[in-house]
């Protein structure tokens, strides 16, 4: 029974670690900062995308230290990693320190992506599972949205504040993990993608289903996530001129507005169809991008609105059509394409990142650079969309989401 207690007190540790190592207070605000220290937009860029590769990538660096610690002491380790990439940039920024704080940003990211996910379902398992998780999400989004409000009110008082506060909030998640004892928790076999890559066996390919839906997802959240850690800041701060609170409260929609459609999206689901899931998804990205072209606090403050919609709204989308095709694959497959999920996105949005920063370098504007990621957007819809009627043609649903081939690997909202 003790044993049980302790499993039971050291779950809700667990959750209030996820919910803690959310509180992300300079995410809002770091292509700002980067900008007043006198970097131009492609170097901006260019360190937002050397973040996303080294996450995409980096796994294999932290392999040695992530078969060597438990799930809750990669948590710890992740934890303290980023906390060395925020205190950093205390010091005079460089473009050396510039560059350090993001890598090593990135490398904490790959300690503990999903790695929260596996330990909490070693904890706690069925309704208990579920019912804790969405509880979590809704935690997680919370916080997001606070700590970015209350990061911009910071950083007009002292530029450095919002990375102080990352950096106790990074402290304060990996002390409220850290009681010992749960690393047994952690299995004896190798996971794969700890050390090395998952394989599916020699020539194997993916089903294109599965290689389209697992694109498709990868694009829309690199679109996202461009638009909003990059070019909503700039247009909101730099174009729109906002004071700090506006900035922060502005860019606060998008999460709010995660929040409400992650809570809503399996519910729609469910009544509706994953194809009613999926138009509804598309339809928000696309209006969300071209509200921001014309400029204007109103259309901004819409578009920021649809797209955080649109964010809460991917994953779900994605595996209503991407669980189904994955069902005859084994589980090796399976994670595979999880896995790379993520890995994908972080290329893809190094891309769009370095992209739009040659285009503000070269004298284009920031609406162009929204123009250009809407057209991308619409051409990508374009062929999901055409899938999408295809599969409606031969059933009439995409089929519910299939809970079990995913495993959360990134930040709600914040891939920075």
């Amino acid at each position: 029974m003790t044993d049980v207690k302790e499993q039971a007190r050291y779950a809700a540790r667990v959750q209030a670690y996820r919910i803690v190592s959310r509180a992300y207070f300079h995410l809002p605000v770091v292509v700002v900062f980067l900008i007043q220290q006198g970097f131009g937009p492609l170097a901006t860029a260019a360190l937002l995308a050397l973040y996303g590769v080294t996450a995409a990538l980096g796994d294999h660096v932290v392999a040695p230290l992530r078969r060597r610690l438990s799930l809750a002491g990669c948590l710890v380790a992740g934890e303290a990693v980023k906390l060395a990439g925020l205190l950093i940039l205390l010091a005079p920024v460089s473009t050396g320190v510039a560059v350090a704080s993001q890598v090593l940003a990135g490398l904490g990211f790959c300690l503990t992506a999903g790695t929260d996910a596996a330990l909490a379902s070693t904890l706690l398992s069925g309704e208990r599972f579920r019912t804790r998780e969405a509880r979590t999400q809704a935690g997680m989004f919370l916080i997001s949205f606070a700590a970015g409000v209350l990061g911009a009110l910071a950083y007009a008082q002292y530029d450095r504040a919002p990375f102080v506060l990352s950096a106790l909030g990074c402290a304060v998640a990996a002390l409220v993990v850290l009681p010992g004892g749960r690393g047994g928790l952690r299995p004896q076999t190798a996971e794969p993608g700890a050390g090395g890559t998952a394989v599916t066996g020699p020539g194997r390919v993916l089903p294109w289903q599965v290689r389209l839906w697992a694109s498709y997802y990868s694009v829309s959240r690199a679109v996202l996530l461009t638009v909003y850690t990059f070019l909503l800041p700039l247009l909101l701060f730099f174009g729109e001129r906002l004071s700090v609170t506006m900035f922060g409260a502005v860019l606060g929609l998008y999460t709010l507005c995660g929040l409400m459609s992650v809570r809503l999206s399996l519910a729609w689901q469910r009544r509706y169809s994953a194809t009613a899931l999926f138009w509804l998804s598309s339809g928000a990205m696309v209006l969300g991008l071209l509200l921001l072209v014309p400029g204007g606090l109103l259309a901004i403050a819409g578009g920021t609105a649809l797209l955080g919609l649109a964010g809460g709204t991917v994953r779900p989308t994605t595996m209503g059509f991407l669980g189904p095709a994955m069902a005859g694959l084994s589980d090796a497959e399976r994670q595979r394409v999880t896995r790379g999920l993520e890995r994908r996105q972080g290329i893809v949005q190094a891309a769009l990142l370095i992209g739009a920063g040659l285009w503000l370098g070269s004298g284009g504007s920031v609406t162009e650079a929204v123009a250009g990621c809407a057209v991308l957007v619409v051409a990508g819809q374009a062929v999901a969309a055409r899938l999408v009627a295809r599969q409606a043609a031969t059933k009439p649903d995409g089929g519910p989401e299939d809970r079990t081939s995913t495993r959360s690997g990134a930040p709600p909202v914040s891939a920075t």
